[in-house]
């Protein structure tokens, strides 16, 4: 199944793209002059009274015996002569192949069209201002009109929009006009028409294949509906159901039993009855933490596939964001945390960088304790956002200048963000989010940054935690070396407010990156901290930096990997990383290419 989600999501890019382009090529026919498209601007038409002198003809049985393999004669009238028209080869169609010769009407003799009387039959199809530059003999494909297949004249004119008049080489006819107009015009027909190979057709080998992709997003999507279904994704709130089901701890000791709803997955749910699993995915199937036993019989979905192997779905592990209580009668809890629902009351919002900003807060009711690095997890309720944030300072605007201040509508999610401050006596939690803008105007920003960015001051939010996977061990190494980049600072700046405040006996090494120096965020707090504590080292590196600054360049790994030699004992460090996940993949394989064990190396994979 999940081969078949990779493939829907491919096609339906692929095909979401040509519906983009039929749309804009749509919009372009309905507002095009016609006229002009055609290449009509300067097209004469031709009327005039016969010339012909029908007593001079001669007969049309000379000519036919002249002209070989003849399959019809024609008596025409070209530039006020008559002429028979003798045609060798037939096509069904003027355009489709035909072989003619032409014939004087009055003295029986074969007349070629060349180039003088290309020019005369172009000249005599024009009514604009500009002169003939050149005549060109084609006998390929023309581009002009890729649907003509008799070889022709291009006559060109050097008016403003380029005219040329193309003339079948061997009947006379004018075969069209065609312009920057036309040719512009016929960009929008190739994109329409999904004519990319340039046939003047709709009936391509590309418009084919894409009947077939569509036909193949159509069934995936059937069948990735049936397998929703099935597995009970789609679900009707009041056609909900309440469900008795027994929790066990993983001990297997009794929990009690809770009524559950089938409208939602187990781990909400069990949230409503204060059971609060860890999940950093807000519940997408990615994180693969709230992990439960139920029955073996259970449906498997593919991100169950990606969390456990044969033996533990055998078991009847699952995980409990993917499964409804229709599922089971009794269910083991594996990793049920001390974390509650809290309240949380916002008591400052400010940029520290342009895209990145702070927000404080405090805890409405009890305080609890918490590990430097833990996060929480945040309920954001369905409402209306807004694409701009709120409050940009004057000197982080130009940053957001391309961004309208409009609005848009969102459901009911969660989004998980790390504590950017030290457990303090005050019960304050400082959290520092990346606002993401949206691609474009067809997109959404992030819904969770952009909600939480825009919160104004009193205001209040639930949020689930703390949850406490990523923080110092006591017992490991006498060095802590942290990289971080981006938003990643959080974790790691309250892991060096913990281990400074508690005197912990072990130095701090801090490598962090940035763009530019606007984006290093407490940069000042740490250079001051590294002036007053020995205990800590900062390194900020920036990727693109101006010609001011004097620290390092380059990314954060890079920086670790050229100060490596410096530490004495590689095995009595620690490393602790959070940051983009480009970052940790390049800083996990420099270290283990210099053998540090797993045990040595944390990391907080926020992405």
């Amino acid at each position: 199944m999940d081969w078949i989600r990779k493939i829907h999501k491919w096609t339906s890019l692929l095909v979401g793209v040509q519906f983009l382009l039929w749309l804009f090529s749509g919009i372009y026919f309905n507002l095009m002059d016609h006229h002009k498209a055609g290449g009509h601007q300067y097209r004469a038409h031709v009327h005039h009274e016969s010339q012909v002198d029908k007593s001079k003809l001669v007969e049309p049985k000379s000519v036919l015996g002249k002209a070989k393999a003849a399959t019809s004669v024609k008596l025409t009238e070209i530039l006020g002569q008559p002429y028979y028209l003798v045609n060798h080869e037939k096509g069904l169609y003027p355009n489709f192949k035909n072989r003619y010769s032409l014939y004087h009407a009055y003295t029986g003799e074969l007349t070629n069209i060349d180039d003088d009387f290309a020019r005369k039959l172009a000249l005599q199809s024009y009514n604009g201002p500009g002169k003939i530059v050149s005549a060109q003999f084609i006998s390929g494909k023309i581009e002009d009109f890729p649907k003509q297949k008799n070889p022709s004249w291009q006559v060109t004119f050097n008016d403003e929009v380029n005219t040329s008049v193309y003339v079948d080489g061997g009947s006379g006819w004018i075969v069209g006009h065609s312009d920057d107009d036309k040719r512009f015009a016929s960009i929008f027909f190739m994109l329409h028409f999904m004519d990319y190979g340039n046939e003047g057709s709709f009936n391509n080998l590309q418009i084919i294949l894409f009947a077939f992709v569509t036909l193949w997003l159509s069934t995936t999507g059937l069948i990735w509906t049936v397998d929703l279904v099935a597995r009970g994704q789609y679900k009707v709130k009041w056609l909900a159901k309440q469900r008795q089901v027994k929790l066990f701890d993983k001990h297997q000791q009794s929990l009690g039993e809770v009524k559950l709803s089938t409208h939602d997955n187990l781990l909400h749910e069990l949230e409503q009855h204060s059971i609060i699993l860890p999940s950093s995915c807000g519940g997408g199937g990615t994180c693969g933490r709230c992990r439960v036993l139920i029955s073996p019989n259970a449906k498997v979905t593919s991100a169950d596939t990606q969390q456990f192997n044969q033996e533990q779905l055998n078991e009847g592990f699952r995980l409990a964001c993917q499964h409804f209580s229709n599922d089971v009668e009794h269910m083991t809890l594996m990793d049920v945390t001390d974390a509650n629902k809290v309240t949380l009351e916002l008591l400052d919002n400010r940029f520290v960088s342009p895209d990145i900003k702070e927000l404080r807060f405090k805890v409405i009711g009890e305080p609890f304790a918490f590990k430097a690095g833990a996060f929480m997890r945040f309920l954001i309720p369905a409402g209306q956002g807004n694409y701009l944030p709120v409050d940009i300072p004057s000197n982080y605007q130009v940053h957001w200048q391309g961004t309208q201040a409009q609005h848009y509508h969102h459901d009911a999610c969660s989004r998980s963000y790390s504590i950017a401050n030290a457990d303090s006596a005050n019960g304050e939690l400082v959290f520092t989010i990346k606002m993401l803008p949206a691609q474009s105007s067809e997109h959404l920003p992030g819904i969770g940054s952009n909600f939480m960015g825009n919160l104004a001051l009193n205001q209040t939010i639930e949020a689930l935690g703390p949850f406490e996977d990523f923080y110092v061990k006591p017992e490991n190494g006498s060095t802590l070396v942290l990289i971080g980049a981006g938003s990643g600072m959080a974790p790691l700046k309250a892991i060096i407010e913990e281990q400074l405040a508690n005197g912990a006996n072990k130095s701090i090494v801090f490598i962090y990156g940035a763009r530019t120096e606007q984006d290093l965020i407490y940069q000042q707090e740490f250079y001051q901290l590294a002036k007053s504590d020995s205990r800590f080292t900062y390194l900020p590196t920036l990727s693109k930096p101006n010609k001011d600054w004097l620290g390092a360049q380059g990314y954060a790994q890079e920086v670790l990997k050229m100060n490596l030699s410096s530490f004495n004992d590689l095995s009595n460090l620690d490393f602790y990383l959070c940051g983009p996940k480009g970052m940790m993949d390049e800083t996990i394989a420099l270290l283990k290419h210099h053998d540090i064990e797993d045990n040595r190396i944390s990391f907080d994979d926020f992405s």
